[in-house]
């Protein structure tokens, strides 16, 4: 039971989008504080529920994929109904936990996510390989909750930064996506950027929209100022891997089954930087 809520839900991945709201409420605060907790239980329930929906909404195409197949729903171990009830129990206690702590603008957020992810993506990425783009703009509300959580508001440049970076990075991260479950997308009928762009284009605008992802983060770095010369080596340095990882999409012999890898440097990566700026927004305000 507890293993089919887990897969349902997909919670190893709505665990790691509710830390963005834990990384942002440390970025614009620089401290850990009980809201922080809040906010990132809330975007973790929302999360869980928009998840739930969508295995509603796609069950039939994952019955159709290996590495979805067994999902509880695909495989009739639930039915849609008991699907789309567990969705909704979550999504409306996440509304009344984001209610409580951010007012209407809380809500407003958390439902765009519900109405942007189930309504407009999930549809949309049957339809066109592009759906990525649009789609993108989700990865930037569970940040967003956690800076409004701080205190903060959204039109301050430090979180324009943060959260571009944010956007950016999902682009690169689903083509990798793409790359690595190809076979399983194209059995169960999605349309994929593979398939409109073909190998070797769609290896080369992955490469080009790592580049932004390393600008973007560059952006982000000198945006939130960090000083700590040790930090400021570290970030040069994951740069400088995220750099090479990127290359590898140039060689003439990348094979697709090579994309597994760059997939997880990348992301790995990614999740370095947005560590190492908390911990320097961290040190610079405990010396306050």
């Amino acid at each position: 039971m507890i293993k089919d809520f887990f897969v349902l839900t997909k919670f190893v991945l709505s665990f790691a989008v509710s830390l963005s709201a834990l990384f942002a409420y440390i970025m614009a605060k620089g401290e850990i504080g009980t809201d922080m907790f809040i906010a990132t239980f809330a975007v973790l329930l929302v999360a869980l529920g928009v998840s739930t929906v969508n295995q509603v909404q796609e069950y039939k195409e994952d019955a159709e994929m290996e590495r979805t197949k067994n999902r509880p729903i695909a495989s009739g171990k639930y039915s849609p109904r008991v699907g789309l009830l567990i969705g909704a129990v979550l999504i409306m206690a996440a509304l009344v936990l984001i209610y409580d702590l951010l007012g209407w603008i809380g809500v407003n957020l958390f439902l765009f996510s519900f109405i942007w992810y189930n309504g407009f993506y999930t549809p949309l990425k049957k339809k066109s390989a592009l759906a990525v783009v649009p789609g993108a703009l989700l990865g930037v509300v569970p940040p967003a909750i956690g800076w409004l959580a701080a205190g903060h508001s959204l039109i301050e440049v430090e979180f324009i930064a943060l959260g571009l970076f944010y956007f950016i990075w999902q682009i690169p991260h689903f083509w990798l996506l793409v790359m690595v479950l190809y076979g399983e997308y194209k059995g169960a009928g999605y349309p994929t950027a593979m398939r409109l762009f073909g190998k070797n284009s769609l290896q080369r605008l992955t490469f080009v929209w790592m580049l932004f992802t390393i600008q973007a983060g560059y952006f982000m770095v000198l945006t939130f100022n960090v000083t700590n010369v040790t930090i400021l080596v570290i970030l040069a340095l994951v740069a400088i891997l995220c750099l090479a990882s990127s290359f590898q999409l140039l060689k003439k012999d990348f094979k697709l089954i090579h994309a597994r890898r760059v997939f997880r440097e990348f992301n790995t990566l990614f999740l370095c930087a947005i560590i190492l700026v908390s911990i320097d927004v961290m040190l610079r305000h405990a010396a306050l």
